[in-house]
């Protein structure tokens, strides 16, 4: 385990980079996973062309049925796929990469579903990959999208608001995961991309992928020293 590789590739549904990095989709998630692994910038097709262990999907909307049928490929064998929400990806749910069934629009401040004050978090459960991690205070949500409720919703949850609705939820695929964070990868729709809580959990998330085993390792170890 302590010779695999964990390269994350990013991709994000914005056109153009924004004059404002910190209002990007990656700004936030490139610091936070930069110290812990290697990360890569690139469209789907060309993240999938390299080595990947983890790719980030930030606000992404339909994908192509090429490209769709490669990722869940990939996920079948061993890789993790993490989706963040946003406009794009609210208005635009028909790809078949997401763990749940999601609702058209989404719940924010002053909407139609909406709430009277942002929401908090609950302390994450036992089952979840998160457990152990403290949540601070003042993590707030203030828009997000919903999930359909289903039978198996609670089994997919990872993470709740204080009010119950599921903000990230996940489906096993083979050896692999398909994971979606209900709120931007920014900070446009909660102030949880400030916090040191996110880097946690995309530590947490990324240890979840198979990795990258090291050259020698599927032949032999040269012996460090040898005994008669």
């Amino acid at each position: 385990e302590r010779w695999r590789r964990r390269p994350v590739g990013l991709f994000s549904g914005e056109t153009s980079e924004r004059a404002q990095p910190l209002l990007s989709d990656l700004y936030y998630l490139e610091r936070a996973l930069t110290p812990i692994s290697e990360v890569r910038r690139g469209t789907v097709d060309e993240l999938l062309g390299r080595t990947l262990a983890v790719m980030i999907l930030a606000d992404v909307g339909r994908l192509t049925d090429t490209q769709e049928q490669k990722l869940e490929e990939w996920v079948e064998r061993g890789g993790v796929v993490l989706r963040f929400a946003g406009p794009r990806l609210a208005t635009d749910q028909s790809d078949k990469l997401i763990p749940v069934r999601l609702r058209t629009g989404g719940r924010e401040l002053g909407g139609v579903m909406s709430w009277e004050r942002p929401a908090a978090l609950l302390p994450f459960e036992e089952s979840s990959p998160f457990a152990g991690l403290a949540v601070p205070p003042d993590v707030r949500i203030e828009r997000q999208v919903l999930a359909e409720p289903s039978i198996d919703l609670d089994r997919k949850t990872w993470a709740r608001l204080t009010d119950g609705t599921p903000l990230v939820t996940a489906e096993k695929r083979g050896k692999g995961y398909v994971v979606l964070v209900h709120t931007t990868a920014n900070a446009e729709w909660s102030n949880l991309p400030l916090s040191g809580l996110f880097v946690q959990m995309l530590q947490r998330l990324v240890g979840l992928s198979q990795g990258i085993a090291g050259e020698n390792e599927q032949g032999v170890l040269a012996p460090i020293e040898t005994l008669d």
